[in-house]
């Protein structure tokens, strides 16, 4: 959420994100990779910034308009990372097939941070994807998971998105 609005303000959108009614990241009372959490944030739907998707946005992109098991395939070792094959580390992006939108890995590699909390237990945050230390039931598009928002793992990450009108 750091990351989206200070991105939104250079490229010269209206952040999403504002923690106690700002959307000023140095009033935030949070620094980025010390494993703190930033409590009270809101987002601005009317907003133009960067963001994290939804689950729903994020399994609409996976999905890439077809009807896979995995993004952009049934065989999950031609579109993703994962414990069968990815010699338990990260692999940079676009090794393996893209998705009908052209987007990849989006199946294993890395999870990926959603904005929606779990409703039963709200410091939880949604994510999808998988990773590359998971078996490939966790790869699939419609499967999620959830984390205490303020964890830090080389097997999460995020992916933004923006409104379309940018």
């Amino acid at each position: 959420m750091y990351f989206c609005n200070k991105l939104s303000e250079k490229f010269g959108f209206t952040p999403v994100y504002s923690v106690n009614g700002t959307t000023d990241v140095t009033k935030w009372n949070y620094t980025p990779h010390e494993d703190n959490s930033i409590y009270g944030v809101t987002w601005n739907k009317t907003a133009n910034g960067f963001r994290l998707p939804t689950v729903e946005e994020w399994q609409y992109a996976a999905k890439g308009g077809q009807n896979y098991t995995y993004s952009g395939s049934d065989n999950l070792d031609e579109v993703g990372w994962y414990l069968k094959n990815s010699g338990d580390k990260t692999h940079s992006v676009a090794q393996k097939k893209a998705n009908g939108y052209g987007l990849y890995d989006m199946s294993g590699n890395v999870w990926e941070w959603c904005w929606d909390v779990d409703p039963d237990f709200r410091s939880l945050r949604y994510n999808c994807g998988g990773g590359y230390d998971r078996s490939g039931y966790y790869c699939k598009v419609s499967y999620r998971d959830n984390y205490d928002a303020c964890l830090q793992r080389d097997y999460i990450g995020f992916r933004i998105v923006c409104s379309a009108s940018n």
